[in-house]
């Protein structure tokens, strides 16, 4: 028997029954157009509040005002207008409130939305076949809230012990942690929810269970593309992280506990440590770590640890072990045979 094999789940029965196959380019266009209009719903949530923000931040900026009258005054050339205007938005960017990003993670419910709407609507998919299961929910978040917890602290153990970060009990621990865990776990779901739920069981019903992880997992780090501070060590960890999610998924037939992986993976990482989650900078936090410049490549840097290789280290391990765990039999498939990575 091989010892990394994935069987088919009963999440993907429900999935497959009465669907018709698709080619995969068809598949993976409908999934770009589900995730840009969930991403335009976020958007429409964010604009406004950012829009404020930023026109008030721009009229106290003593800078601009100085720019605008340099401008009403012609004393001021194109080269120097772009140039400084350059300047200051990066400023106003650098200095967006915590609670803007709070509203942008509980805005990713447009996703949910989004993904369920177009499953249900269209691939006529029960919730059930996204991995949504009612049967033994509770459970199944709690563990995977104790993996993700589990595993961002390995990677952060790994990069102290290295040398490569500091750590020291913030000053002031702000109220806002706790709507960043709510906002987290509406986060996490999102992305769980169109990347593994509909991507991956929608390419696993027309391919192989592993070519399904694969290919979602590489759509799940391009997604992450125009973050700051992206890399090479970041998207093959990002990448890494959708393949030991997905292999969890099929292993555990549900989604609950990848969706909690995913939340505490980013909430302890940002709010518990201090780290930059995704490149996105710091926010509220309980403790503050410092970062050494001279080993990035460790620690990720400025783009958190995400992009270093103490992650990378932890995702490896992590795959290699979910991959030798027995599929949760209460979900295995009852019509289909096993299916594997050979």
């Amino acid at each position: 028997m091989n010892i990394f094999e994935i069987k088919k789940t009963k999440m993907l029965d429900e999935a497959t029954f009465g669907h018709k196959p698709q080619s995969l380019f068809i598949v993976v266009l409908i999934f770009m157009l589900v995730f840009a209009i969930g991403s335009a719903l976020q958007s429409l949530v964010v604009a406004i509040p950012s829009a404020v923000y930023a026109v008030n931040a721009l009229l106290s900026n003593e800078a601009f005002q100085t720019l605008i009258e340099g401008v009403r005054n012609d004393t001021v050339t194109s080269e120097e207008y772009a140039t400084a205007l350059e300047q200051i938005m990066s400023e106003v960017v650098a200095g967006i409130p915590a609670w803007i990003f709070i509203i942008s993670l509980f805005a990713t419910v447009g996703t949910i939305v989004a993904a369920i709407f177009y499953c249900k609507k269209f691939e006529k998919r029960p919730i059930s076949s996204l991995g949504i299961r009612k049967k033994g929910a509770v459970v199944e978040y709690l563990l995977g809230a104790g993996i993700g917890t589990l595993m961002i602290g390995l990677a952060y153990l790994i990069a102290y012990l290295t040398g490569t970060i500091d750590i020291t009990v913030s000053e002031y621990i702000s109220p806002l942690i706790i709507l960043f865990f709510l906002g987290y776990i509406i986060q996490g779901a999102s992305e769980e929810i169109l990347v593994r739920g509909y991507l991956m069981v929608s390419l696993a019903r027309d391919t192989r269970i592993f070519v399904a992880i694969i290919l979602s997992s590489l759509f799940f780090g391009l997604m992450h593309l125009g973050n700051p501070n992206f890399g090479l060590i970041a998207f093959i960890n990002i990448i890494l992280f959708g393949v030991f999610l997905g292999i969890y998924v099929f292993k555990r037939g549900s989604l609950w506990g990848a969706c909690a992986i995913h939340t505490m993976w980013n909430f302890v990482q940002g709010n518990v440590f201090g780290v930059s989650v995704s490149g996105l900078g710091i926010m509220p936090s309980f403790f503050t770590t410092t970062v050494s410049d001279s080993k990035e490549f460790i620690s990720g840097g400025a783009f958190g640890l995400e992009g270093g290789i103490a992650s990378t280290c932890v995702l490896l391990l992590g795959i290699l072990v979910v991959l030798l765990i027995k599929t949760k039999e209460s979900e295995v498939s009852d019509f289909e045979p096993q299916m594997n990575i050979s």
